[in-house]
């Protein structure tokens, strides 16, 4: 049987970022998305090992810590918070699975080292993503920034050891859902079995982002489950205020995997988890199961973005003990209550 691959690279591009990686630059600076997730890690170390590989220098950058399920990891403890000692040397900057400017964090406080005077590649997959890159490797069908890199790899010619298909496999398993959201594609699937062939330890990833739930965890869930309500246009609207997460001894990190729960109610238009920060931030999850709904339109009123299907975004303020919430999209007049 002959496998038909529909996923295609732009093959401008991939010359582009070949040309730089192999001719162009040596010290590189990969930098992940602020409260960074299994793909934007697992995206980052592969390419930073393929780098290593090939004689560079590597940093690796995230403005906020890597989560403990990402922890194990080949060069995960070696992530950088200040990128001040490296500004000096790197002669080429890539983000990853970073939608916006915003999320790289380190543009709004560096704007002229962000400035084109280095080569800044920008690989992604979110629809957000406006190519604020110097060479843009975006592709918003694509299930996961790892899958992209996947990709890349092979066009590349660089070849996968079972560090670099381990975190591969540790981001296409956190984008999928451990392949249950509708982005699992029979592509996907094929690069999965490609990684495992070539030693990626799928069972530690499994089990670190999906069976590994601490008992403060399960009971911060409790307290978003229990506040649950359906509203008047059907979406699932829950919150967690910062207390919640003092009183509970829980971090950022406990909400992973929750979103999945809330959004396996049937019927609804999409479900939100709204929370927030200690920093006066409020943070709004979405996920839908609907294909008519787009959410990374929806966030975007917020300023945020993501994905039609699971998106987010940040805005300044705090949760009241309300019946209703009632949010205010920047520039608008026109409020969203839920």
């Amino acid at each position: 049987m002959i496998l038909v691959h529909f996923f295609m690279l732009n093959a401008n591009t991939v010359s582009g970022i070949k040309k730089v990686l192999e001719e162009e630059a040596d010290n590189f600076m990969i930098i992940s998305h602020r409260a960074p997730d299994a793909d934007a890690i697992g995206a980052n170390l592969a390419l930073r090992r393929a780098l290593k590989k090939m004689g560079k220098t590597v940093v690796s950058a995230c403005v906020d810590p890597i989560p403990d399920s990402s922890g194990f990891l080949e060069d995960a403890n070696t992530y950088v918070e200040d990128i001040t000692p490296y500004m000096n040397t790197t002669d080429c900057v890539i983000s990853v699975d970073c939608g916006a400017p915003g999320l790289v964090a380190y543009i709004e406080k560096y704007p002229e080292f962000f400035s084109g005077k280095i080569p800044y590649i920008n690989i992604d997959h979110h629809a957000s993503n406006d190519g604020f890159g110097t060479i843009n490797l975006v592709h918003s069908e694509a299930c996961s920034t790892t899958f992209i890199i996947y990709k890349l790899f092979i066009e590349l010619g660089i070849e996968l050891d079972p560090k670099i298909a381990t975190a591969l496999m540790h981001g296409l398993y956190f984008d999928t859902g451990s392949f249950m959201h509708p982005n699992t594609s029979a592509e996907v699937y094929e690069m999965a079995a490609d990684l495992a062939r070539k030693g990626a330890d799928h069972r530690r990833s499994a089990k670190e982002l999906f069976h590994n739930t601490p008992v403060n965890s399960l009971k911060l869930w409790g307290r978003a489950m229990e506040r649950l309500k359906l509203n008047r246009e059907h979406v699932a609207v829950s919150n967690l205020r910062a207390q919640d997460f003092d009183e509970l001894g829980a971090d950022k990190e406990a909400l992973s995997g929750i979103m999945n729960y809330i959004n396996s109610i049937p019927d609804v238009k999409f479900s939100m988890l709204l929370t927030e920060d200690g920093k006066g931030n409020v943070k709004g999850s979405t996920r839908t199961q609907r294909s008519d709904v787009d959410l990374s339109e929806y966030c975007g009123q917020f300023g945020g973005g993501g994905h039609k299907m699971a998106a987010g975004f940040t805005i300044k303020g705090d949760l009241q003990e309300e019946s209703v919430y009632t949010l205010y999209p920047e520039g608008s007049d026109k409020p969203f209550t839920f």
